[in-house]
């Protein structure tokens, strides 16, 4: 699917900025109630790479995201974020339907990995990424205020949040690629997930996202090694 321009990436209307203030509570709830859970299970995964401290440092972030959104804890076994929506259901039952719709998308979130194909705003902010898994095209704007430009080229690992209107935004330190090693990089991971999933659909398999985050990683420390 060829995504389409929309000004609502560039400028966000009501509904987008209360959603971005709901991802900022969610980032101050898990630090408040699971800063212990994220560390250990952050931790635990990078411990089975064999990385540097600096490709560690590199990845961290998405962990983080990756074990809020997609990671089911407890004798529960649901999700940070599902834990987040059940202490403020009340807060959201009489939030209009593009709200509610939003949120629900949240529940299905999984990192992915992703081409970087052009740069579409003055701010060099808002870009056009290709999932390498399913082909589909996103707009996505960076929301922090100092990140590392994506090149045209690279292949980017992170998690991409719907932000409605066919637009996503990133949270916080996407990992990337170089384009050298792009193509090794995909032949890697693309047969370890045709392999290994249960859904042809990437995002129905976040269980897979370590391990792939993993291969990468192996490979790019392999590279720095050298």
């Amino acid at each position: 699917m060829k995504a389409v321009k929309n000004n609502s990436v560039y400028f966000p209307d009501k509904e987008q900025e209360d959603l971005l203030g709901v991802l900022d509570e969610i980032f101050y709830f898990l630090i408040q109630h699971f800063a212990e859970t994220i560390m250990e299970e952050t931790e635990h995964i990078i411990s089975r790479m064999n990385i540097s401290d600096t490709l560690a440092e590199r990845i961290f972030p998405q962990l983080v995201w990756w074990t809020t959104f997609c990671s089911p804890i407890g004798s529960e076994k649901i999700t940070i974020f599902q834990h987040y929506l059940q202490l403020n259901k009340h807060r959201f039952e009489n939030k209009g339907s593009f709200t509610q719709d939003v949120l629900v998308s949240w529940l299905s979130l999984n990192p992915g990995f992703y081409h970087v194909l052009e740069c579409e705003s003055e701010s060099d902010r808002v870009f056009i990424f290709k999932d390498v898994f399913g082909g589909d095209t996103k707009i996505v704007r960076i929301n922090q205020r100092i990140f590392l430009t994506p090149k045209r080229g690279e292949i980017i690992t992170g998690l991409l949040i719907p932000m409605g209107n066919a637009t996503y935004i990133t949270q916080g330190g996407l990992f990337h690629i170089p384009e050298e090693l792009a193509q090794k990089v995909l032949r890697k991971i693309i047969p370890y997930f045709k392999k290994h999933a249960i859904s042809t659909d990437y995002d129905f398999n976040p269980q897979l996202y370590p391990s792939l985050a993993m291969i990468t990683l192996n490979m790019m420390e392999k590279v720095y090694e050298k």
